[in-house]
């Protein structure tokens, strides 16, 4: 479903006009494929198809939703084993068209995956990224939006660190249309101290409400393969390889990035506080170890 919305997001957005669904289930994607294909009705000429790797271009964009999906209860980590199996399948069949492409990570855990499909392809750095913390970024900026009573584009602050348990709100610096959180009418100052708990929780009620969550993260893929494709830069906290940025070497985990058709380029100097700086180093270091068990 990750996969089937955001193909459906990029066709009706038109963000591009020729998107190949590739999937194992074959009845699936086929219906998935005519299904999305006849919304572009509506479009100035988008297709979707199903399609193989054989297919992949040089500087394609190759968005990675392949995987066991996270069950209830169930958290992002314990999904490591049996999908870092399918990613480097996956991972061997895109770098065997022997193309230059740019690997958009999407399945759970994000972060150790995209570790997993950095190292397993041989690209460089800056062309291999995962969502990171942005759908967790959403999640925020909606719920602080409605707390305050204003459009989420009105927003700026983010998650940081890892898709999962160790994230953290990054809310010292964070404002509402200029104005810092804490001083903005009508935010309550407990705030900072139960959001994060909601955001952390939020796929967990989502999953047990409806067994999986994907119109959130499909629109996340259709703004970052958007802004993969612009020559001026978007930030979004997506997760790719740190090398010594924030204190953290040699792990993949969310930090604010520039992302666009140069790749991503993680942002060196968002300010945060001690207690954040903290959190991110006990997050990476959670992520690292995550990663440690999957090089057995």
């Amino acid at each position: 479903m990750v996969g089937a919305t955001a193909a459906q997001a990029l066709a009706i957005k038109e963000v591009v006009h020729d998107i190949v669904l590739v999937d194992v289930a074959e009845d699936l994607v086929r219906g998935q494929a005519m299904d999305i294909n006849h919304a572009t009705a509506f479009t100035s000429g988008v297709t979707v198809r199903v399609g193989g790797y054989d297919e992949i271009k040089e500087d394609d964009i190759v968005v990675i939703a392949s995987g066991a999906a996270q069950k209830p209860g169930q958290t992002r980590l314990e999904l490591a084993d049996i999908n870092t199996a399918i990613i480097r399948d996956v991972v061997g069949r895109i770098m065997a068209q022997g193309k230059l492409v740019y690997i958009l990570m999407v399945a759970n855990p994000v972060d150790v995956l995209t570790y997993v499909a950095l190292k397993e392809s041989g690209l460089p750095k800056e062309r291999v990224l995962g969502s990171g913390t942005t759908l967790d970024t959403a999640r925020l900026r909606v719920a602080i939006a409605s707390k305050a009573g204003v459009s989420q584009s009105n927003v700026h602050a983010y998650i940081l660190g890892e898709h999962g348990d160790s994230s953290f709100p990054a809310l010292s610096n964070a404002t509402i249309a200029g104005i810092p959180l804490a001083a903005f009418p009508g935010v309550d100052p407990a705030l900072k101290g139960t959001i994060a708990g909601d955001i952390r929780q939020a796929a967990y009620k989502i999953i047990e409400a409806k067994k999986s969550t994907y119109y959130g993260i499909g629109n996340v893929v259709a703004k970052l393969v958007e802004a993969l494709l612009r020559d001026t830069a978007s930030v979004y906290p997506v997760c790719s390889l740190a090398t010594g940025e924030y204190g953290v070497d040699g792990v993949v985990l969310g930090l604010p990035s520039k992302v666009s058709s140069r790749g991503v380029e993680i942002v060196d100097g968002y300010p945060l506080s001690a207690s954040e700086k903290q959190s991110l180093l006990n997050s990476a270091a959670i992520v690292r170890a995550a990663i440690g068990r999957i090089k057995q």
